[in-house]
């Protein structure tokens, strides 16, 4: 019997495909959220853009699979408002570590989450962590933004406003070239720069009362964002997941012999 190459998505893979790929397999897992992105973006904005990097990452890299998305990640700082469905951090844990897990009893070489949310970051490294040590397997886990952060800073996303911010000038841009249909650009918000710049990273980890420090629920001024600073930025981004999974999979899949 010809065994065939199965499909990019797990989804539409069958238990034979499985039986017969799993073992040499690394499953890539999206995880994103579904919360409030301000008035002009989708509340599943983090899970598009993650999931539309993940297949066009996982599609160039030979040995993986797209798996099903997470679209419901750790969102309680944007609860107050409104449009926002959240996991626990307990609970995102669990159900993150139950799938990788069920999918390491299934036969697969490994599993990669690939984030596309900020309040997910320590969570699935956490994840990955845990059960690589638990189950003496390979896991791995990254952030897009983050793997992509030194190229994009080089692209002058920096110059906009935050990467990857929220629902301002970076994710304005990317969702302008992958889902345009889906930005209201009716409501598309502008804001000042601030005169001392965007406020940039910081050594430690601030948690603050407020629910999300910036106004209105947006991070910076999304009418910066175009279709054009999009596609590159996506570009960028799917690159560096590239690098990151090939990099992963030749570790994981070792030729036979």
């Amino acid at each position: 019997m010809t065994i065939t190459t199965p499909p990019d998505l797990l989804a539409h893979w069958t238990r034979e495909d499985a039986n017969s790929h799993a073992a040499h397999t690394v499953v890539v897992l999206p995880v994103g959220a579904f919360e409030q992105h301000g008035p002009h973006l989708p509340l599943a904005t983090d899970t598009i853009l993650v999931e539309e990097v993940t297949r066009r990452a996982a599609a160039l890299v030979p040995g993986t699979v797209v798996g099903p998305s997470f679209s419901i990640g750790s969102s309680d700082h944007h609860l107050p408002y409104g449009g926002t469905a959240s996991l626990s951090t307990n609970t995102l844990i669990d159900a993150l570590t139950d799938a990788v897990e069920s999918l390491l009893t299934s036969g697969f070489a490994s599993v990669f989450l690939l984030n596309g949310h900020g309040g997910n970051v320590e969570i699935i490294r956490l994840v990955a962590r845990d059960v690589g040590i638990r189950r003496k397997a390979f896991a791995g886990s990254g952030s897009y933004f983050q793997l992509a952060a030194d190229r994009l800073k080089a692209a002058g996303a920096g110059e906009i406003g935050l990467v990857p911010g929220h629902a301002g000038a970076f994710e304005t841009s990317m969702m302008l070239a992958i889902r345009p249909e889906l930005v209201r650009l009716s409501s598309v918000p502008h804001r000042e720069l601030p005169t001392a710049g965007w406020a940039g990273p910081t050594a430690y980890h601030l948690a603050t009362p407020a629910p999300f420090r910036a106004p209105d629920g947006f991070s910076d001024s999304p009418d910066e964002g175009t279709a054009e600073r999009g596609a590159e930025f996506l570009s960028i981004c799917v690159d560096v997941a590239r690098e990151a999974l090939a990099d992963f999979a030749a570790v994981v899949i070792r030729p036979e012999g």
